[in-house]
């Protein structure tokens, strides 16, 4: 049992996996006791037997047949030596041949035939392995006919073994209540083979041998040799071909997502006996496919004799575009069938009607599956669509070394188009999916999947090829992905993530199968959701651990607070904290607003009119919101209660909670609230009392901490106030200073804070947080914006003045005049308003006169606002006086002036970084002293 999963070639050795065979060869033989070489538990399975040693010749002495047969059959046939040529080249792109020599059909049978070709290695290899790739094709065939057979009473003569597809057509009639949709038993690369007469003695022998021989085996026989130089063990895993690996995956294919979403189970009906099994269409792609295939074939004939099978995995293995391509996909198709025919016989289905009803399923997608796009009725007899999957095994054992994170969410998203709407991905791989520095990464594959489940497997040791990790990901309801709102919404929200672990030393690799049934007990005896915590020894230090995890915003909450994310204060913070800080309550009387009134479609008049109901505007000078909408970033904002009623109508009252403030005192000044609300320090401090919901916020709220300077009201004289007049700058005052003046200014303010921050850090700090308003106010919009340019700054007006200027009248070559009038005498109307409209390259100003457009000027965005800043000053003044009048610089000498604009803008992102970086300075100085 243990071993039974291990390759032809190397049974011997793989029989005594995990102990050191040397010993053999030195053994002393007088005293020889066979089990002291085996493995506890073996049965020897993985042994060959006659039966499949008999096939193994025939299947030799067919390949020669098939080598013969394919040097007859490309010389006539058309259609195979471009089915040949075709194959070829999967192989030269799997081998690295330089494709050069091949740009055509004919240069490829050419090379064929020439004895002295570059590549005749090559070609010699490739023609060996499709032949031998054929007969392996009419040997599963052959297989699935004498199963089928042996069940339907036929008797199996020489013209069947010879013409597989004409016998299997006659029972599967097209266009019939029992065809078989099954591209295997199509005319495809393989189907060319036919076994010479000659070789009645091999087929009559195999005839004998399939009737007893095992699926698995005829699997490891019949699957290419690997003694080609062009094939690596590396594809291939003894960990993941195990029989125990194989009922792990089972468990999590067919187990999990109903334990996971117990309301999608579907309901059994009493009679039991006329239920067939739901078809699970199970796509197995990535790293070490074949292994994948004889784990699962292993698992599924341990579980045949289940009692009732609510589900039937119909697997598709699709590997390496060669070496287990579309060669392992239709090899496993019809093992398949084989297969099926096993669980009809034994849960006594019809096994004809059985078998199409189940293959048809494979195919079958209903028009749900493909979101907007209209599907056909019929869509697996159109051919238009791909075929749907209910499940995905993604295994990334091997990434590259550049950015595997990249690769590891790319290969997950370019599933999505094959998996059905309540389908799920199950991704293996040694690459974490949640790191905290690709989180946004993350969230953008959180927009299409859900992750369900994880398996952390690092510290399990002796699992071979078996990843660190495995996520379980579902595909989000088309609502989710559809409504942006909604999903920005839920992205700020915790997101369940059910956490498994598996630890200890796997000695002897069938220990993992205790691991697995630990998995099926648990999910058949716990529930996911109430169930916080789960812990189980099984002995030889191998344990199994469960816990609830939360998603939020692209990272798993235990990776936002472990010690390497997270920030960890010093031994003193909280001393100082405490000492240095009082309550919020110190500062303002607090009262939760009510919106039941507020929100109400009818108002008690009767009560207004006597002063019993006063709004909460009237009653509170301040409004306080807590914002709990991310339950990681709760953010407080301190505003006029004027504002309540908006703000009720903008956020609602689900994540939002409002709370009137009265100051006791006057000397309150809002902004430094604000600026320690939003800064590090202050969220900190926040996200430590109010990251826990709603319960008992008010008394959460008044015992919030708040530097107790606040209420140290002292003001600076005022020769030392002289020293911070930037700080007093209103917005007017920064736009038209030239750059030299505020740097010179904020160096004067730089030395006057190292010397007086201590003395007045309440004062200092109203300063700067307005200083900083003023700054913001002037800076939004401006990045890119040529209308944000304010040409009466004396870095460009300087430059301005020593411009040549021209007329725009009658013409300039830089500004195109568009007349709006019906007569000459509007033109002698006032000016009394300016429009701009943006296009493509240029900027039209219209200049109107109360309601009436009198002339538009077309020139350059540049040029346009420049006119404009001129203009704004002339209202009143007649159109015509304006455009007579009216003189300018050339367009080119103002775009060369105007791009000294950055240097404005790059003087006010300087003072305000340095602005930010004083008022941190003075909030981390005053509660750390």
């Amino acid at each position: 049992m243990d071993q039974s999963s291990s390759p032809k070639k190397n049974f011997w050795s793989a029989s005594f996996a995990g102990e050191n065979t040397d010993g053999l060869s030195h053994a002393n033989f007088s005293g020889f006791n066979p089990s002291q070489f085996f493995i506890p538990g073996w049965k020897g399975n993985g042994l060959i037997t006659p039966s499949a040693i008999a096939i193994k010749n025939a299947l030799n002495n067919l390949s020669i047949d098939a080598l013969a047969h394919f040097k007859k059959s490309c010389a006539t046939s058309k259609t195979i030596k471009n089915q040949t040529y075709n194959e070829f080249l999967r192989y030269a792109e799997f081998a690295n041949i330089d494709k050069n020599l091949l740009s055509q059909q004919n240069d490829f049978w050419l090379h064929v035939q020439d004895d002295t070709s570059p590549l005749k290695t090559h070609i010699d290899s490739f023609i060996k392995i499709y032949c031998f790739r054929a007969v392996a094709i009419y040997l599963f065939r052959i297989k699935f006919i004498i199963d089928l057979s042996k069940e339907q009473k036929l008797v199996v003569n020489e013209d069947i073994l010879f013409n597989p597809l004409s016998f299997l057509g006659k029972i599967f009639k097209k266009d019939s209540s029992t065809e078989l949709k099954c591209e295997s038993l199509q005319i495809n690369q393989y189907s060319w083979y036919r076994p010479s007469p000659e070789y009645k003695d091999s087929i009559g022998k195999i005839k004998e041998a399939f009737e007893i021989v095992s699926l698995t085996e005829i699997m490891k026989i019949i699957s290419t040799t690997r003694d080609d130089q062009n094939y690596s063990g590396s594809n291939y895993s003894h960990s993941l071909s195990h029989q125990s690996f194989g009922l792990f995956i089972n468990e999590l294919l067919v187990k999990i997502p109903t334990w996971l979403k117990p309301e999608a189970k579907s309901k059994i009906p009493t009679n039991k006996a006329c239920i067939l099994p739901t078809t699970l269409n199970t796509r197995f792609v990535g790293k070490h496919v074949t292994s994948f295939a004889l784990s699962h074939w292993l698992a599924q004939e341990s579980n045949i004799k289940i009692s009732q099978w609510n589900h039937l995995i119909s697997p598709e293995f699709e590997g390496l575009d060669f070496i287990d391509g579309q060669f392992l996909k239709m090899c496993q198709e019809l093992q398949f069938l084989s297969f099926l025919t096993r669980v009809a016989i034994e849960h006594k289905y019809e096994i004809i009607p059985f078998i199409c009803k189940i293959m048809k399923d494979k195919y079958q997608n209903s028009p749900e599956d493909f979101g907007n796009n209209q599907a056909s009725f019929l869509n697996y007899e159109s051919g238009t669509f791909e075929t749907l999957y209910h499940r995905i095994v993604l295994n990334l054992f091997d990434l590259p070394k550049n950015n595997p994170h990249h690769y590891l969410v790319s290969q997950i998203q370019a599933q999505k188009t094959s998996l059905k709407k309540d389908g799920m991905i199950f991704v293996l791989s040694n690459q974490k999916l949640f790191v905290p520095s690709h989180s946004d990464r993350v969230e953008q594959l959180l927009k299409d999947f859900r992750v369900e489940a994880s398996f952390n497997l690092e510290e399990l040791k002796g699992k071979g090829e078996i990843p660190h990790f495995l996520y379980i990901l579902s595909m989000r309801s088309q609502i989710a992905i559809s409504s942006k709102h909604f999903f920005e919404m839920n992205a700020k929200s915790k997101e369940s993530c059910l956490s498994f672990e598996f630890k200890g030393d796997l000695t002897r690799f069938n220990k993992f199968q205790s691991l697995v049934e630990e998995l099926h007990q648990f999910t058949r005896h716990k529930n996911p959701v109430s169930t916080p915590i789960y812990f189980s020894e099984l002995g030889n230090d191998l344990t199994f651990e469960f816990h609830q995890d939360a998603i939020v915003e692209g990272k798993l909450i235990s990776s936002v607070t472990t010690k390497d994310q997270g920030i960890i204060p010093h031994s003193n913070f909280f001393k100082n904290l405490i000492q240095s800080c009082t309550s919020l309550e110190s500062f303002f009387n607090i009262e939760m607003l009510s919106h039941e009134e507020l929100l109400a479609p009818k108002k008690n008049l009767t009560n207004e009119l006597l002063g019993l109901r006063i709004e909460p505007e009237k009653q509170f000078p301040l409004l306080l919101i807590v914002n709990q909408s991310d339950p990681l970033d709760v953010k407080l904002e301190l505003t006029s209660s004027s504002s309540y009623r908006a703000k009720v109508e903008q956020f609602g009252t689900v994540y939002y909670h409002y709370f009137g403030l009265t100051p006791k005192t006057p000397l309150l000044n809002l902004n430094v609230f604000r600026e320690f609300f939003n800064s590090a320090l202050g969220h900190q401090i926040i996200q430590m009392l109010l990251t826990d919901g709603p319960t008992k916020l008010k008394a959460k709220l008044k015992s919030l901490l708040i530097p107790s300077f606040f209420a140290n009201t002292a003001y600076m004289p005022n020769e030392v106030l002289t020293s911070f007049a930037l700080l007093d700058f209103e917005n007017a005052q920064i736009q038209d200073h030239h750059p030299s003046f505020l740097i010179d200014e904020l160096n004067k303010t730089k030395a006057a804070f190292q010397k007086y921050a201590q003395a007045y850090p309440w004062h200092i700090l109203s300063l700067l947080s307005n200083f900083k308003l003023q700054l913001i106010s002037t800076a939004e919009g401006e990045v890119g914006r040529s209308s944000e340019i304010n040409f009466g700054n004396p870095l460009l007006s300087n430059e301005l003045v020593k411009l040549k200027t021209f007329t725009i009248y009658p013409s300039n070559s830089d500004v195109f005049i568009d007349y709006k009038i019906k007569t000459h005498q509007e033109l002698q109307l006032p000016l009394t308003s300016l429009h701009i409209k943006n296009e493509e390259e240029i900027s039209i100003l219209t200049l109107k006169s109360i309601d009436k457009e009198i002339v538009q000027l077309n020139a350059k965005p540049i040029m346009i606002q420049f006119i404009k800043f001129i203009l704004n000053r002339a209202q009143g003044v007649s159109i015509a006086n304006i455009l007579t009048n009216l003189r300018i610089p050339s367009c080119e000498e103002l775009e060369i002036i105007t791009q000294n604009i950055e240097q404005i803008k790059n003087t006010k992102l300087k003072l305000l970084e340095e602005c930010e970086q004083m008022i941190a300075h003075i909030l981390r100085t005053q509660i750390s002293k």
